[in-house]
């Protein structure tokens, strides 16, 4: 039986630190044999949305590709609203923030992760682990310590996802 696809919405203020953590987390995955399709500003059919035409467009694909093993990451701000509307609509799906400071920019109020540039490598590695504990990627076993996988499983505790 085939993997169940997943969504890994990164969000941030400035494009070019989302667009590095993109890079980075898209490499990791494609290294662990997944299939990836990337959805941000540069998709067609995404110029010219608002932000809430965008996220149900993002719940549309992203719905359709998880249901054929394939993992969607999205690059994209959105409303704090708008991404909340599509990890209901997705269920399987996490919110990686990468603070920056831009006005209007609404962060999210209970990403699985944070990531503060230049500190993309490290926070991938979060990410990626975070998605292990969830149960949405295979465990790499090797990959990460006793200390790091308690504080994942803390910090997913602490807003409820566990």
């Amino acid at each position: 039986m085939s993997m169940q696809g997943f969504t890994v919405w990164v969000t941030g203020p400035v494009a070019r630190d989302v667009d590095d953590v993109v890079a980075t987390l898209v490499g990791a995955l494609t290294g662990r044999q997944l299939v990836i399709e990337t959805i941000d500003a540069r998709t067609p059919g995404m110029q010219g949305l608002d932000a809430d035409a965008a996220a149900r467009a993002v719940v549309l694909a992203a719905g359709l590709l998880a249901r054929h093993g394939i993992v969607t990451v999205v690059a994209l701000p959105g409303t704090r609203a708008a991404r909340d509307r599509a990890r209901a609509d997705l269920g399987r799906m996490i919110e990686v923030h990468v603070p920056g400071d831009r006005a209007g920019y609404e962060p999210p109020e209970r990403p699985e992760v944070e990531i503060t540039p230049p500190d993309t490598g490290p926070g991938v590695e979060r990410a990626l682990r975070t998605l292990e504990v969830l149960q949405l990627l295979p465990r790499d076993e090797a990959r990460y310590s006793e200390e790091e996988e308690r504080e994942v499983i803390k910090r997913l505790k602490a807003f409820g996802y566990l």
